[in-house]
């Protein structure tokens, strides 16, 4: 169960940290950019994650829910369209014989023509086909039944806002006021009544529009006017002007997507009108007083941002410039959280997949992710495993300056693999974030927009490992391997750390932080109490890892009473062992 945290008023204490001596001015300077870094996971209970409702409130919520005729889950219907659609996909299934199962599949559908299926039932079928993650995914999109309404409108998600945890509720809250607040420090005649305007970037999705109504309905009840940016591969990765009517086509290539259009009749209109109004869409990029990245796939995110030459989209430019220099705070969950990670001089890496173990025992590999179903149009690159660790040298929209964002910390055990791409993309720190968590960042201001003083606090029910490597010595790159040096945090709700680069890019980045634990000042603690589950050794066929955290035996830490613990720029060993096994 999360448990509620007190959260300080926001922006206040940026505002008393780097512009007290503005206060007489008559025009404030803006304060620099802030960055909302959620770490994915947040328990937003909803018509298709009703589990995620308060228990109290869960009755309250379903008759909600009803009352609305809210979309509770998905059914599938392969009726002779879908069928076709299917025996008419090149290169599917992509497993094995690809006639004779191709024959077998369809055979085995047509059984069940014109049959409603829930998703129990489709998963049942891809047992007994074994379908590949790819050969379901097109046989869902072919025959997915879009939920209606008895007026012929489109059922939609429902997020029922009472019944969502106050902890969730406060992390959108506060960000929507921080938002409002710097929108009066830019705009002090606007009305302070007036909501916020939050733009909407849903292109982290396989699917771009499945989870619009959701976040629409998410900050409007935390106080927010929502407008949706449909950007999406499909129709960034064209030549300009657009070619709007053929998004829906370049679906497959681009995002791995079939028949969204039809499922999402609204949703794609709403796009069509916003592509053939480029200035339209350039408005809303204009009017939004912050921005949100919905989770997913960080590369869908960049594609959906970028030019078939890679480049950024004007759209994107704009954008960029509203966020470093203009005031207006990002934020993004999961996927939307790494994309942040890098800036402009291109030393800080972008973390784009991968497991811990594998990490731990291979390393990383610099490489583009291929396009979801890339085997269908046979655009696939080099095979990879799927534990690889992989990253973007260059970094993603260059924003988080600091050093690498990773999410969902924690709950996936991801310090090998953080740690590992921050030693060998060499990177100065790494920042994983757990889930129904967030760390803000907030940046003093400078001319270049590219922020490398911040103060960050920690929101939310988790916590925030940092791993300073700028002190590290030796390598993890060999069979047998030792890291030193290193210096390790972790931070709860109500710790803040103040975070400064003082010299050099990359590798030779100098440092300097200081922060305030929320316990005051910790006690020297046996290291084998703190965080043992995270620090426990690993063995495996081919690999040995041993962590030491502390120095003789003893930590400087204090404990949560769920038992968590948090403690600051403690010293941290690492040594690997591999062999061929």
């Amino acid at each position: 169960m999360l448990v509620p945290f007190k959260l300080r008023t926001p922006v206040t204490v940026a505002l008393t940290l780097w512009f007290s001596t503005s206060a007489l001015a008559a025009t404030p300077p803006l304060p620099g950019k802030e960055l909302w870094l959620f770490g994915g996971g947040e328990r937003i209970c909803s018509s298709v994650e009703p589990e995620y409702c308060e228990a109290s409130q869960l009755q309250a919520a379903q008759a909600y829910f009803a009352a609305r005729q809210a979309q509770t889950g998905k059914s599938y219907r392969c009726d002779k369209n879908s069928l076709q659609l299917l025996q008419q996909l090149p290169h599917w299934p992509v497993a094995g014989d690809s006639e004779t199962r191709r024959a077998s599949i369809l055979q085995a559908l047509r059984s069940q023509q014109d049959q409603l299926l829930t998703s129990a039932a489709l998963d049942t079928f891809s047992a007994q086909h074994r379908l590949s993650g790819d050969e379901y995914s097109v046989i869902e999109d072919s025959c997915e039944v879009r939920p209606q309404r008895p007026d012929g409108s489109t059922a939609r998600m429902a997020v029922y806002w009472p019944g969502t945890y106050a902890v969730t509720q406060h992390l959108f809250q506060a960000f929507v006021t921080s938002a409002q607040q710097r929108r009066q420090l830019r705009s002090p005649q606007t009305p302070a009544s007036q909501k916020p305007r939050l733009l909407l970037i849903t292109a982290s999705s396989y699917n771009p529009y499945e989870w619009v109504d959701y976040y629409q309905q998410l900050f409007s009840a935390a106080g927010a006017d929502v407008d949706w940016l449909p950007l999406e591969p499909a129709l960034s990765q064209q030549n300009q002007p657009w070619d709007c009517k053929a998004i829906e086509a370049g679906r497959l290539k681009h995002s791995g997507q079939l028949r969204r259009a039809e499922r999402y009749p609204e949703l794609a209109a709403q796009q069509q009108k916003l592509c053939a109004d480029p200035k339209a869409m350039a408005e809303l990029i204009e009017r939004a007083d912050a921005v949100f990245i919905n989770g997913g796939d960080q590369s869908l995110t960049l594609r959906a941002l970028t030019g078939p030459d890679g480049k950024w989209r004007a759209l994107t430019k704009r954008l960029l410039q509203r966020v470093r220099f203009e005031a207006v705070p990002l934020g993004g969950s999961s996927a939307g959280n790494a994309v942040q990670s890098g800036r402009p001089l291109g030393d800080i890496a972008m973390i784009s997949g991968g497991r811990s173990a594998h990490a731990l025992q291979f390393g990383a590999l610099a490489h583009d992710i291929d396009a979801p179903l890339c085997r269908l149009s046979q655009s696939c690159g080099k095979p990879l495993a799927d534990e690889q660790l992989t990253y973007r040298p260059q970094g993603g929209l260059q924003l988080f300056s600091l050093g690498i964002a990773d999410t969902h910390f924690r709950e996936r055990n991801r310090e090998g693999r953080l740690l590992t791409l921050v030693q060998e993309a060499k990177a100065p720190a790494g920042f994983g974030v757990d889930e129904a968590t967030v760390l803000r960042a907030r940046f003093a201001p400078d001319k270049d927009g590219n922020g490398q003083d911040a103060e960050l606090e920690v929101l939310g029910s988790g916590g925030v490992w940092v791993i300073d490597r700028t002190a590290a010595q030796g390598r993890l790159n060999a069979p047998e391997s030792k890291l030193t040096q290193l210096k390790v945090s972790r931070l709860l709700p109500g710790d803040v750390l103040h975070w400064q680069q003082l010299s050099g890019t990359g590798a030779g980045a100098v440092v300097k932080y200081q922060g305030q634990l929320s316990c005051g000042v910790p006690p020297a603690t046996d290291a084998a109490k703190v965080d043992n589950e995270a620090y426990a050794p690993l063995s495996q066929p081919g690999l040995s890892v041993r962590w030491q955290l502390g120095a003789a035996g003893k930590v400087e830490a204090c404990q949560r009473s769920d038992g968590r613990w948090h403690y600051l720029a403690q010293p941290l060993s690492l040594q690997l062992n591999r062999t061929q096994g």
